[in-house]
């Protein structure tokens, strides 16, 4: 790797950090370019040349709070526990983590007409993401015979598409502007248990 790309990728980590508290605090459409530049002592012309616009920007903030969402998911894959209690645990870990990566959590709270297109673009990249981690969980279920043999894919869809809408209803009814706080997480928490428990049972292999 050339000292160029180095200092290009040192750069770009600079801009989506400062950017990443900007819209966690502010919000999109209430963050500007100018302040994200200002915060890391850019020119507003560099920093377009690393990002055309805000919306790209704030795409790279949501991509990296995905991917890091994921890996740490994966930590949890990759121990060996039973397929029901990866799923039980993946709903604690999911209200857990939307606590630390709040652009994430509030992804859909921007509710203007420039901010729903862009937002309802991330949001369907993070639900199909999230969609083929449930489906192998369920894989691994199906294989050591805990589960019987079900659409998995189906499945899948149904139970983030459930935790996503607990979590749109529970947004909906927040005063605007305001974010979710800890007791509204836990509350999450406890209701998405409830969800991925039925899901368990209604899967379970005779017996187990």
């Amino acid at each position: 790797m050339s000292d160029k790309t180095k200092q290009d990728e040192t750069k770009v980590d600079a801009i989506i950090g400062a950017a990443q508290k900007r819209f966690a605090h502010y919000g999109l459409t209430k963050t500007t370019m100018t302040e994200i530049a200002t915060d890391i002592g850019m020119g507003k012309a560099s920093l377009y040349y690393y990002f055309p616009d805000k919306e790209t920007l704030f795409e790279a903030v949501i991509l990296k709070e995905t991917n890091i969402f994921l890996e740490e998911m994966q930590q949890m894959l990759n121990s060996g526990i039973e397929a029901s209690s990866q799923l039980k645990k993946y709903v604690k870990l999911r209200s857990l983590l939307f606590t630390k990566y709040a652009n994430l959590a509030n992804l859909r709270s921007d509710s203007t007409d420039n901010a729903k297109p862009i937002c309802a673009r991330c949001m369907e990249g993070f639900r199909n993401k999230e969609i083929e981690l449930v489906s192998t969980m369920l894989q691994h279920g199906i294989t050591s015979k805990e589960f019987k043999r079900i659409n998995k894919q189906e499945y899948s869809e149904v139970l983030v598409n459930l935790l996503l809408g607990l979590r749109l209803v529970k947004m909906k009814y927040k005063d605007p502007g305001s974010k979710f706080d800890s007791d509204d997480y836990e509350d999450l928490a406890k209701q998405g248990m409830k969800v991925v428990g039925m899901m368990v049972k209604d899967i379970q292999t005779e017996g187990v």
